[in-house]
C-alpha cells in the first residue's frame, strides 16, 4: 500500500508535468476524477444476482495534444477466478457493441473539483 506522502509526491509531481505542457495540452489536463458510489454499486451488480463482482481496475489513457500525452482514467469491473486473480468482466478481444457499465473520464477535476484545500489538490 502507498502512504499518504508517496500519493501526495506522485500528484505534485503530475501537476509539475502538467505545468510544463503546451498552452493547449495544459488546458486539457486533468488533476483527478470522481466516482460517484452508485456507480461504483451498478459495476459491481452489473452481473446480476449473487455473486457480485469483486472489485474495479484502473486503465490509464491518454489524448496526444500537439505531441503531448494527456493522461485519462478508465474503470472496469472485475471477477476473481478460482485461482484468485482478478479479470476484467464480460471483456474479450473484440470491443463490446452493447451497453456495458464503464466509468470513464466523465467528471474530471477540473471542472468537478471540491471546494475544499488539502494537501492532494492544492
Amino acid at each position: 500500500m502507498a502512504t499518504w506522502q508517496e500519493v501526495k509526491n506522485k500528484v505534485q509531481a503530475f501537476r509539475n508535468y502538467v505545468q510544463g505542457l503546451t498552452p493547449a495540452a495544459k488546458t486539457e489536463a486533468k488533476y483527478a476524477f470522481m466516482i460517484k458510489k452508485d456507480e461504483i454499486k451498478a459495476m459491481i451488480e452489473q452481473a446480476g444476482g449473487v455473486p457480485e463482482l469483486d472489485g474495479l481496475r484502473a486503465y490509464i489513457g491518454a489524448d496526444i495534444i500537439e505531441g503531448q500525452m494527456v493522461p485519462w482514467v478508465y474503470f472496469v469491473a472485475v471477477q476473481k477466478d478460482a485461482s484468485g486473480n482478478y479479470n476484467d468482466y464480460n471483456l474479450g478481444m473484440t470491443v463490446p457493441s452493447g451497453a456495458q457499465p464503464l466509468i470513464g473520464s466523465d467528471r474530471p477535476c477540473p471542472t468537478w473539483c471540491g471546494t475544499t484545500q488539502n494537501f492532494l489538490n492544492s
